[in-house]
């Protein structure tokens, strides 16, 4: 009992004053802060028109403001005008005690940041992960999962949480950052039998039909690329493609899609395409045998 009154003397004592503004300092830091952030998004809501653009300010302006607040607060309980010694001693223990993980991860956002790996809205591949950036934290990404199951550039339904460190052990493939698009292609296997030339043709006039309203934009911002990177330049009109096989020809259709809709864009093709073969009688080739004939059999009787 005698200590609890030794405790409520200590704080209405000279020191007791400074615990007590201590304690005020450290309510009013993160309140200050939250209607900053509060106010700062609605900021930027109203000024800011692009999506991903204002979802990776909000995010930044939080981390922002987070380090900010938890910074404050530190300094004012440790009073750095006249615990020097003891902050420096604090910093140097929290290094030494603060898991490798955690570093590792907090150094990866610096990483992020710094190096404009990829931000909110990117499509990026990061250990075995693919899908559309949400959120960047001080210490993990959060992803909208594509592929796994659905086998294809759709959502999942999953949203995956990533830490940052692994940044520093694994590649990062980035499908929107620098251009935007992606090459992909269609193959079709066509008979030596049917008119291989005409199906070529109907596979390239349907491929200019879904890239011309693209050609000019993935044009314009390749050259980009290309004049900030070491790359060879690279037409993005639709090419086709041959090879001879034993059973058939295979046509292969290469053509640029942006880069979160081919599936859509695929499956349109794949359907006009076989369409358009079925009126022109040009059969898709498959791996199916003929037998031609049968071996003689001989009767039970004219083996005995």
């Amino acid at each position: 009992m005698s200590s609890f009154f030794e405790l409520i003397n200590s704080i209405f004592a000279a020191d007791g004053y400074v615990f007590l503004h201590s304690v005020i300092l450290s309510l009013l830091f993160p309140l200050g802060g939250w209607l900053i952030y509060q106010i700062s998004k609605r900021i930027i809501k109203r000024q800011v028109q692009d999506v991903t653009y204002r979802h990776s300010l909000r995010a930044l302006m939080r981390n922002l403001i987070f380090g900010t607040v938890i910074i404050m607060i530190i300094l004012v309980w440790l009073r750095p005008q006249q615990n020097l010694a003891v902050i420096i001693g604090l910093a140097v223990a929290g290094i030494l005690l603060a898991s490798q993980s955690a570093i590792s991860s907090f150094s990866g956002y610096l990483v992020i940041i710094s190096s404009n790996i990829y931000g909110i809205g990117d499509r990026v591949s990061i250990n075995n992960v693919t899908g559309d950036v949400m959120d960047i934290g001080f210490m993990r990404t959060t992803i909208m999962e594509i592929g796994q199951w659905v086998k294809a550039d759709q959502y999942t339904g999953r949203i995956v949480t990533i830490s940052n460190k692994v940044l520093f052990d694994n590649p990062v493939f980035n499908y929107t950052r620098h251009w935007g698009y992606l090459w992909d292609e269609i193959m079709i296997p066509v008979t030596y039998s049917d008119d291989w030339q005409k199906a070529a043709a109907i596979m390239l006039e349907h491929g200019n039909k879904y890239t011309a309203d693209l050609q000019e934009d993935a044009e314009a911002k390749l050259e980009k690329l290309v004049d900030r990177f070491p790359l060879k330049q690279t037409k993005v009109e639709p090419a086709i493609y041959f090879v001879m096989t034993d059973n058939w020809i295979e046509i292969t259709l290469r053509f640029v899609v942006d880069a979160q809709e081919r599936r859509k864009v695929k499956a349109n093709l794949y359907r006009e395409l076989l369409q358009q073969f079925d009126e022109d009688k040009i059969t898709v080739a498959s791996a199916t045998f003929d037998i031609v004939g049968f071996p003689a059999q001989q009767s039970t009787q004219d083996q005995s």
